[in-house]
């Protein structure tokens, strides 16, 4: 077992970010990522959404819901945080983000659309053809001839993780770097590094060391990593077999086994489905399962 949670994890994730005892770091994260925006001002306070208001939502693994921000300035934005690889990946982020937006309604003739700005951060474990080798991609409601943006109201943020080149702690110049290389590299590292730059570092050590967990929490996070890492011996598998970017005429029969398998392990239909790209409804057949979970 290592000594510090792996952040990649669904338990992980939330634990780190995803708590009332979590808002230093997320703070300073979201500081450290946000920096050069247009008019940005250093977030003071941030708030999570009631649970009980995404209990729709709730099951679903690596998102962080409406994290509702304050700057220095007044100004306040959503934010929603994800940390999953799903097929549609950009639809299912523009529908967070349209999620975001329309919760904030209100009924009645008075409301007037005075809505928060949302940004969707995405920190994804692998590279999408979309975003070719850039490591942070930003996206806007912006006009198509002149590139400049319309609305300060929707904002995207995808960090492809697998693209962050800097192997050692002494290579990291800049908190952003830091918080990248540490997110990274946790699972794999014996002590923090960064101490010395930013005392949170240290308080994150603490949080995060798999021995200070309480008997239920390592339990949790026991079964939560034990899932993680079937997921990505599969995809591992996938990789091997070149199916990675779709299937193939003439590859079903590796798909057949890899999904067998997979079913075999108790992952559930929906995740097999988005692991080899294919509907759910045909994962359920090739199953012999008339009803898709």
């Amino acid at each position: 077992m290592s000594r510090y949670i792996n952040p990649m994890t669904d338990f992980g994730f939330k634990y780190i970010f995803g708590r009332e005892e979590s808002k230093p770091f997320l703070i300073d994260f979201l500081n450290c990522l946000l920096h050069d925006e247009p008019e940005f001002d250093t977030i003071v306070d941030l708030v999570y959404l009631d649970k009980e208001k995404s209990r729709s939502r709730r099951k679903e693994r690596g998102v962080i819901y409406d994290i509702h921000c304050t700057s220095s300035n007044g100004r306040q934005f959503t934010v929603e945080m994800q940390n999953s690889g799903q097929a549609y990946y950009i639809d299912r982020m523009i529908y967070y983000a349209s999620k975001a937006i329309v919760d904030q309604g209100k009924t009645g003739p008075d409301w007037q659309y005075r809505y928060n700005p949302v940004y969707v951060v995405s920190f994804m474990n692998f590279v999408h053809d979309m975003f070719g080798d850039e490591l942070r991609t930003d996206a806007a409601l912006c006009d198509l001839k002149t590139k400049k943006p319309i609305s300060d109201k929707l904002r995207y943020i995808f960090i492809q993780l697998p693209l962050f080149r800097k192997v050692s702690p002494e290579e990291c110049v800049s908190d952003m770097d830091r918080w990248y290389y540490v997110f990274i590299n946790m699972k794999n590292m014996e002590t923090m590094p960064f101490t010395q730059e930013n005392r949170l570092f240290s308080r994150l050590a603490d949080m995060a060391s798999y021995a200070n967990l309480s008997p239920e929490d390592k339990l949790a996070y026991d079964a939560d990593l034990k899932a993680y890492r079937d997921i990505m011996g599969q995809l591992s598998f996938a990789e091997a077999r070149g199916i990675e970017k779709g299937i193939e005429k003439g590859r079903l029969a590796a798909v057949a086994e890899m999904v067998f398998e997979m079913d075999k392990e108790g992952i559930p239909i929906g995740q097999i489905a988005r692991l080899v790209k294919m509907n759910v409804e045909d994962v359920g057949r090739m199953l012999g399962r008339s009803r898709a979970e």
